[in-house]
């Protein structure tokens, strides 16, 4: 956490000197294919020797990029481009010249300028330290290994050197890519399992990014949530100013469920990038589970003043305000976000509003408004809409009425309304067959996003006290759940019946 402190504390002066460098490709003008390698390998290199610097002052962001349209994407500051050819030395044998060029993002005025013959790595190595004066070495100083590991032979490359950081990292997301987004590929997922394990075996292996970044490699392949935590923490402390992993960090950290600490990393993103204009919606957010509704509504409001972000400013604060049992209030941010933008979530937004006048103890006013929403869904061509007012009323404490209103349409032909209708009077008819086991519950509430957890998160306090847990259980109910269809949509009219219930069972 010292790296995340220390990027939250940074003051605006410091924020504008870090100096965001792009490195682009290397020309290759030596008419030889067989060095095409050095090309993309050598920007990879200085990337390398600049990262993990730490705190040092003037804060260096080394940002890879394809072409110049990438690098003004990523609000760079320094634009660093060169060549390379061959040349005949005095020896009357050709050796590789180096020429490069770091100029400043805006004026293209040249900030350095470096030429040098001979080996690669002498050349990249000054580079990055005309670049920045504490880069440190690249992960391996064998020419024959970099050529391996520049050419995709990443097995050869640490052969010829086993503390090659670099080239362990390259292997290891090679197999994994391989394996696919959910390991498809047990054979290569396999290999890659023990190609890390392999890396991290090499005690003197370089350098404590690469070493840190396959610590987190290791741990998403056997899907350990923990040391995966441990591991962006530990690149966080080497590379503070490093916005991508700060993103990463925060978004795990709100998944966790460790909203204090996420709502730190997503302040230390807009510390750095103050118009990141989605990290203002996330921070409140994560605000807003921590219960600092007043941090949460300024942080919204930051993030409307885009007119893209209007409507879904006022539908974020009004989750804010309902999820901490502010009913008026949320009720108002509704209905304002379905006046700045009704398609934003499909009339979403007047249901939540339904919802929020409803626990202010008003039903018939809350009927007043649902019928807007039906309103608006028939309008939308909605087939559900005998469903959506049965699922209404089923949860606002009417539940006869609800199966009565659906029960005609279980014999329409109308599809998919009946199949939805069999299926909803089926449960309704038998809560029994509600999820109840509480490891099963526990697995899917971690899984699920805390916007979108109500159902989940009632279902498992329910499991938790009927287990004679009551004290967990009546932590996951200190935040209200926010009414919508998210989850599996034939449970969702229980949310609030089964809240309440276990809200007056547990007082």
């Amino acid at each position: 956490m010292a790296a995340l402190c220390a990027a939250c504390s940074r003051s605006r002066n410091a924020r504008e000197s870090v100096q965001r460098v792009a490195i682009l490709p290397f020309e290759n003008l030596s008419g030889d294919s067989a060095l095409d390698w050095i090309s993309a390998a050598g920007p990879k290199i200085v990337t390398d020797q600049l990262l993990g610097g730490g705190e040092s002052v003037p804060a260096i962001v080394p940002i890879q990029v394809s072409a110049l349209r990438d690098a003004y994407a990523s609000g760079v500051t320094q634009l660093v481009h060169g060549y390379f050819e061959k040349r005949r030395a005095s020896n009357k044998e050709d050796q590789l010249h180096f020429e490069f060029v770091v100029e400043d993002a805006q004026t293209h005025k040249a900030l350095h300028t470096g030429a040098g013959d001979g080996e690669m790595l002498p050349a990249l190595d000054r580079l990055a330290k005309q670049i920045d004066a504490g880069a440190h070495a690249f992960s391996s100083a064998n020419p024959q290994a970099v050529a391996a590991w520049g050419r995709g032979e990443y097995e050869n490359a640490v052969n010829l050197d086993p503390d090659f950081g670099a080239a362990w990292l390259s292997w290891v997301q090679a197999r994994a890519a391989a394996a696919g987004n959910q390991g498809a590929n047990q054979e290569a997922k396999q290999q890659a399992i023990e190609i890390v394990a392999r890396a991290l075996g090499q005690t003197s292996l370089q350098s404590p990014v690469d070493r840190a970044q396959l610590e987190y490699d290791s741990a998403t392949l056997r899907q350990d949530e923990t040391g995966q935590q441990q591991a962006l923490t530990a690149l966080a402390r080497l590379m503070p100013h490093d916005l991508g992993l700060l993103r990463r960090l925060a978004t795990q950290e709100m998944n966790s469920r460790r909203f204090s600490e996420a709502a730190q990393y997503y302040a230390a993103v807009l510390q750095e990038d103050p118009d990141d204009i989605e990290m203002w919606n996330q921070l409140g957010y994560a605000q807003a589970f921590v219960g600092d509704l007043a941090s949460a509504l300024k942080s919204f409001e930051r993030y409307g003043r885009d007119p893209a972000h209007t409507a879904n400013s006022f539908d974020s604060r009004g989750e804010a305000s309902f999820l901490n049992g502010k009913f008026a209030e949320a009720e108002k941010y509704f209905l304002e976000a379905h006046a700045n933008g009704s398609a934003l979530l499909g009339g979403g937004d007047l249901l939540k509003a339904a919802y929020a006048h409803w626990l202010q103890g008003d039903l018939p006013g809350a009927d007043q408004l649902f019928v807007r929403y039906l309103t608006f869904r028939t309008e939308q061509k909605d087939a559900l809409v005998p469903w959506r007012q049965a699922v209404w009323e089923y949860s606002t404490g009417r539940s006869e009425a609800a199966i009565a209103r659906l029960s005609p349409v279980t014999s329409s032909v109308a599809e998919p309304a009946a199949n939805v209708a069999r299926a909803q009077i089926a449960i309704w008819k038998d809560p029994s067959k509600l999820p109840q086991d509480p490891a099963a519950l526990k697995q899917a509430y971690e899984r699920t996003p805390p916007a979108a957890d109500g159902i989940t998160r009632v279902l498992y306090a329910a499991a938790l006290s009927k287990g004679g847990r009551k004290d967990e259980a009546r932590k996951l109910l200190t935040l209200w759940p926010l009414p919508g269809l998210e989850g599996d949509p034939l449970l969702q009219s229980f949310v609030f019946p089964k809240y309440l219930e276990l809200k007056r069972e547990l007082k």
